[in-house]
């Protein structure tokens, strides 16, 4: 989410077309250092028009597989998730990988409508609920652009994070859009600025959190073609995309794309991995040849202390607050000795900065989004210093979907890095990440058959254990009850 940066030019031109009432990140930066609150600019008015441009979401829903495959047990697990850590940690010096790149200023139109509801709503609980802050960001002038919304966990949890829509121009001057974010009035009017037609959209994933808006995307641009990835689902009943919206133009892997001489991709198809035999986490990486830059949905991340512009002070004040929900829960059961911490701590919230406040907030947030819960989350500088600054697959990806499906997660790994690459673009967390074929396979090192001569992973340790125990208490329990498949209880997947 710095050390060593390249920096873009940005093109002054690409921002501020229309008049229009622009918050930038550098705006936000100076905000969180103390010069006075940023206002949490009003989500333009909720109207019927808003209400109609709605999400149609998925019935029953196709939640990360991460999340939505723990069935019946996500609900332990996420209010388990709320074991753990966090404090201000006060340096980020520790470099382990490469770094975040920057992409150029956020740019906000606050006097555009942000009203958006998903609709029917979801089983597991997404938020914003009713409205959500788009900022743009150009990365290469004229050519590759970032749309960046919030995206969390409700239940009290207080858990978000940025979700990206990466937009690239193609050759033929039209724009091809990678897992399209909430079509608001504001992301919508921020993307026609770019004045070029929307082509193509692509669904790289199988999972909620991005397919959920591809249709209500679709009717803003009905021209546009979209690719989706085989093998789409909705639980407990299994509805076709079209169900939801979603006209698709191809399945990536069955049908050949128009763009397809400027885009290279690989289809991660692992067998079932649980809840139902069609339940599946698919997952497309694209290489865009010209700008030597390869895009993922949630396979790798790079956290940081670059903080989302679109993540709002005020979730970060409360996450930071040592008396917010989760800390009084944890306090209340006495989870991982939490009040024996407690008394050690030499500095609480109440004794902190608003801009120790908001890092300490950031850190907690970043930590149970990854983690469920790490082992401490009153004081998290450790558990922090340990997955931060490097490229790693998130653990509750890696521990709930990869360690069960290691060899088509290794085969694909490998296929994605004989690509020339050297920069990557996640959907979450910061982007773009300064690294090459080596540091994303890399990233990989934790499973079996994984480890090249050349990688740099550390094995067993590529997960501090300590932080681990609630993720892998979940995890067992998941396997046991046979919510997660193993080899010997996965069913043979049917033909879709």
């Amino acid at each position: 989410m710095a050390s060593r940066v390249m920096s873009f030019s940005v093109d002054p031109s690409a921002r501020g077309r229309r008049s229009m009432s622009a918050q930038t990140s550098t705006s936000r930066r100076a905000a969180r250092r103390g010069a006075g609150r940023r206002g949490s600019a009003p989500a333009s008015a909720f109207t019927p028009e808003s209400i109609q441009e709605a999400v149609i979401g998925h019935m029953g829903p196709t939640v990360q597989l991460a999340l939505s495959a723990l069935g019946g047990g996500a609900a332990v697990a996420l209010v388990a998730a709320k074991l753990a850590r966090g404090a201000a940690a006060k340096d980020s010096a520790t470099q382990r990988g490469r770094t975040p790149m920057t992409r150029g200023t956020g740019v906000s139109d606050d006097s555009k409508g942000r009203g958006y509801l998903i609709a029917p709503p979801p089983l597991f609980p997404l938020v914003p609920a009713f409205a959500r802050q788009t900022y743009r960001y150009e990365v290469d002038p004229g050519r590759m652009w970032f749309f960046e919304q919030k995206q969390g966990i409700g239940l009290g949890l207080n858990v978000s994070v940025n979700v990206r829509m990466t937009v690239i121009k193609l050759k033929t001057g039209g724009l091809w859009v990678h897992a399209p974010v909430a079509p608001t009035t504001e992301m919508v009017a921020l993307l026609d600025e770019l004045d070029a037609p929307v082509e193509h959209v692509v669904l790289p994933t199988t999972l909620f959190e991005h397919k959920i808006f591809v249709g209500p995307f679709q009717r803003k641009y009905p021209k546009a073609q979209c690719w989706i990835v085989p093998q789409q689902w909705s639980w407990p009943v299994n509805l076709p995309p079209q169900f939801f919206g979603i006209n698709k133009t191809g399945i990536l892997g069955q049908d050949r794309a128009p763009w397809e001489d400027e885009f290279e991709y690989e289809l991660l198809v692992p067998p079932a991995l649980g809840v139902a035999s069609y339940v599946s986490f698919v997952e497309a990486a694209f290489i865009h040849k010209p700008s030597k830059t390869l895009l993922v949905t949630d396979a790798v991340v790079y956290v940081s202390e670059n903080i989302p512009d679109c993540i709002p002070d005020r979730d970060l004040e409360e996450s930071g607050d040592d008396d917010n929900f989760t800390i009084r829960a944890l306090k209340l059961l006495n989870l991982f000795d939490i009040k024996t911490k407690a008394k050690s701590r030499t500095m609480t919230s109440k004794d902190m900065s608003r801009e120790e406040l908001l890092r300490l907030g950031w850190q907690r947030n970043a930590l149970q989004a990854l983690y469920f819960g790490p082992n401490d989350l009153l004081s998290p500088e450790e558990s922090w210093k340990e997955i931060t600054n490097r490229l790693v697959v998130a653990p509750v990806v890696g521990t709930l979907v990869y360690e069960n499906v290691p060899e088509p997660v290794n085969a694909w790994a490998r296929r994605v890095a004989k690509w020339d690459f050297n920069r990557i673009v996640p959907c979450h967390f910061d982007a773009p990440i300064r690294a090459g074929p080596r540091e994303f396979l890399s990233a990989f090192s934790f499973l079996p058959s994984s480890r090249p001569e050349n990688a740099k992973g550390r094995g067993g340790a590529y997960y501090p254990s300590e932080d681990m125990i609630l993720l892998r208490g979940v995890a067992d329990f998941l396997l046991n009850t046979g919510v997660i498949f193993t080899d010997e209880t996965r069913p043979k997947r049917p033909n879709i």
